[in-house]
């Protein structure tokens, strides 16, 4: 079996629907859910986003590739001719010239060919498209395959308003199925012609069992050491002697500022000081968490205010156990810890720690606090 790394490698080359498909949710057949999902909802959605990357694979011209949902109107009879690379390369040349410029056409693949990927599949398209213009509407669409149970080729189904009106195997000419039409024939035909196996797998059964060879519980595994590796923190500079400042956080309004009831609150140019209208509330206890002193001496601090609620702000976190390490720390705090945040340091004016930050009067008072001797050391 591959590996995941291979698997992964497999869906971000592949174009059209296993790009849309990677940049799904899991998908709910993968949690044992099976009978909730709409498969062909789903699938169609994913084919109907790969319709950019089918179009500039086949021609640098302005193609149209359709993407399995079609701009007739509904009640207007749309030809479904079901082809495979089982046919020959001559024959689907032919059917290609014939369905040049029929926008009531739609030539209809299942997939790739076994070990085939999809980039593969398009550069055969395009060599046999090669000098064939205007080009022929194709989709592929194994959903269409599945609802029509087609399982030979050729194979024809005219679809009107979601039935069929008239289905007959063993053919691909479309003069011919003209002349049936317009003598009104309907209904099932029968075999009238050769038919042969589809040489393509099903692209969504494909698909959906390269995805359930991923393990998934590694992925989130790696997902989460990703974080720690790409998280940014904020780090201050260790505290060398207590200092308390106090954080001034009046504003000057740059305009009238009213409620929503049309009521005057704040006129232009007026000063005002948030904490004289609305408490602070909250006692910040912010510290560098890989350094175990600054821990402690965290959670030996007393806030000002007994009734203010204590909120933890780490200022870092061990990269290699960030997960581990930050429930070790709320489990020892009994309380939330969070990270630090560019804006919280700057509306506070953090500069070093630990600190405190909490509300003294009308003002935020930022109480910086000395380590004990030989102990401000990172771990």
């Amino acid at each position: 079996m591959h590996t995941v790394q291979a698997e992964e490698a497999w869906l971000q080359r592949s174009q059209a629907i296993l790009q849309a498909l990677e940049s799904q949710p899991r998908p709910d057949w993968l949690n044992g859910q099976s009978e909730q999902l709409d498969v062909k909802r789903q699938a169609q959605q994913l084919l109907e986003a790969s319709q950019a990357n089918q179009t500039e694979a086949l021609s640098t011209r302005s193609a149209t590739v359709a993407s399995g949902v079609r701009t007739n109107p509904s009640n207007k009879p749309v030809t479904l001719l079901f082809v495979s690379f089982s046919l020959g390369e001559s024959a689907l040349k032919s059917i290609f010239e014939e369905a040049a410029g029929r926008d009531d056409v739609l030539l209809v693949f299942r997939g790739t060919k076994p070990g085939q990927k999809l980039p593969a599949l398009m550069a055969d398209l395009k060599r046999l498209l090669k000098g064939v213009d205007p080009l022929p509407n194709i989709v592929i669409d194994p959903t269409r395959f599945q609802r029509w149970s087609v399982t030979s080729v050729p194979d024809i189904v005219v679809e009107q308003d979601g039935k069929t009106r008239l289905h007959v195997l063993g053919v691909s000419s479309l003069s011919w199925l003209d002349e049936q039409l317009k003598a009104g024939k309907q209904g099932d035909l029968g075999v009238l012609g050769d038919v042969g196996e589809i040489a393509e797998v099903d692209l969504l059964e494909e698909v959906k069992r390269r995805m359930a060879a991923i393990d998934w519980k590694q992925k989130q595994q790696q997902a989460i050491a990703r974080f720690w590796e790409q998280q940014k923190f904020e780090v201050l500079p260790v505290t060398q002697e207590d200092r308390d400042r106090s954080v001034d956080l009046t504003i000057t309004a740059p305009r009238d500022l009213t409620a929503p009831n049309g009521q005057l609150v704040i006129r232009a140019g007026q000063t005002v000081n948030p904490l004289e209208k609305m408490p602070f509330g909250l006692c910040l206890m912010v510290f560098d968490a890989t350094v175990p002193a600054q821990v402690e001496l965290i959670q030996h601090q007393s806030c000002h205010d007994k009734q203010a609620r204590v909120m933890y702000l780490a200022t870092s976190l061990p990269r290699q156990s960030g997960w581990d390490s930050l429930q070790r720390l709320e489990t020892a705090l009994q309380a939330p810890v969070y990270l630090l945040t560019p804006d919280v340091r700057s509306r506070f004016q953090l500069q070093q720690v630990p600190a405190i930050v909490e509300q003294v009067g009308n003002q935020l008072v930022v109480r910086e606090r000395k380590l004990p001797v030989s102990t401000g050391e990172r771990s």
